[in-house]
């Protein structure tokens, strides 16, 4: 037979001969067309345990864990790659001294002419990746419970914020009403006040988890943008006005036509307004401004405030969210208004965004809804 004769063999490199019995991390094992172990090569030994003397003449399953010989995958294993000429999985092997190992590689069916002579079964162990996984399974796994947790604890605390809230302004109301003192009167201001912040506070805890349940359906209606903003604006001068602010709407004479919900869109501007006038210090500006860009209306809330770190500004509207530099001049909020924003704008089909050039040089938060 001459050595051009494609039936003839070459013989195995030296270099493969080296690689073979080098190898640290490939274990190659060569079967018989049972499954009979013929050779135990490259880094068998050492991933598996067993010297080639132990294996040669055995069946593969030796390597397979108990549950998976009682489901009959090593032989599947074959099987599957005799008829597609190759096997791959993931799954977990069994070495000499009882422990297991996440092995993955694959089995592939070795023919003469048409008749499959043997199979090779090359393997990694893969252990140390497979824990990794699993310990990022689970943690993710735990995030999600302490999600759902922290849902449940936001929903009870709406709704046991509430009862009291709505006792202690019936209490305020019928005070104001009996008392005549101006400074009984003002006391009574102030807290009527600071009912009015705790039951903010209760509206977007409830808000909030109705909103990540689905539960918030719109009732949207054609409206002019234009006349939401002059109301809100106006509605919050005194309150800016009590922190020395400027605050200013500047508005374009056409119409901003949208679709939204007007209740739900207040509370977007609302919020984002009292964001700016509760981070700016006195003396300083919040301006409210809208117009059209192509098929987008555009309004955007700035101020001459505290503005955003740049490291922030990525997750600012994530729930909790507060920068540092604005821990002192907090009145009343746990980081839930942008979240709530973030939530009700995408409902109307719509984007925001924040903008900072950094601490002390003011933010610009703005809101983008489909024009019509």
């Amino acid at each position: 037979m001459r050595d051009s004769d494609p039936g003839r063999l070459p013989p195995v490199s030296r270099t493969l001969a080296l690689w073979l019995q080098q190898s640290r991390d490939l274990a190659v094992i060569v079967l018989d067309p049972s499954g009979i172990v013929t050779e135990w090569l490259g880094a068998a030994p050492t991933t598996l345990g067993y010297l080639p003397q132990e294996t040669v003449g055995r069946h593969i399953a030796l390597i397979f864990t108990e549950e998976d010989r009682a489901r009959g995958y090593p032989d599947y294993e074959l099987k599957v790659a005799a008829d597609d000429s190759f096997s791959e999985d993931s799954r977990w092997h069994v070495r000499k001294d009882g422990t297991r190992i996440w092995a993955t590689g694959s089995v592939s069916a070795v023919r003469e002419a048409s008749r499959v002579v043997g199979f090779v079964k090359v393997l990694r162990d893969m252990t140390d990746q497979r824990a990794h996984t699993e310990r990022f399974e689970n943690e993710v796994s735990q995030l999600g419970q302490a999600r759902e947790q922290t849902r449940s604890f936001l929903r009870t605390l709406g709704h046991e914020i509430r009862n009291p809230l709505s006792v202690l302004n019936n209490i305020s109301v019928i005070l104001e009403r009996l008392v005549q003192d101006p400074r009984v009167t003002r006391t009574l201001q102030q807290l009527s006040t600071q009912i009015g912040v705790l039951k903010r506070l209760a509206d977007d805890l409830m808000d909030v988890n109705r909103l990540e349940l689905g539960k918030v359906k719109l009732d949207p209606e054609r409206i002019d943008l234009r006349t939401l903003l002059e109301e809100t604006v106006a509605g919050m001068q005194e309150l800016a006005g009590e922190k020395g602010l400027q605050l200013e709407a500047v508005l374009p004479p056409s119409a901003l036509m949208v679709d939204a919900d007007v209740a739900r869109l207040q509370q977007v501007v609302v919020n984002l307004l009292n964001n700016a006038i509760k981070y700016t210090p006195a003396g300083g500006t919040v301006w409210v401004r809208a117009i059209q860009e192509g098929a987008e209306i555009v309004c955007r809330i700035q101020d001459t405030g505290i503005g955003i770190p740049p490291a922030m500004l990525p997750r600012i509207f994530e729930l909790f969210t507060q920068a540092e530099e604005g821990e002192s001049m907090r009145e009343g909020g746990i980081g839930m208004g942008l979240a709530l924003v973030q939530q009700l704008v995408e409902l109307h089909g719509g984007s925001v965004q924040a903008k900072s050039s950094g601490a002390g040089k003011g933010s610009e938060f703005s809101f983008r809804l489909p024009a019509r």
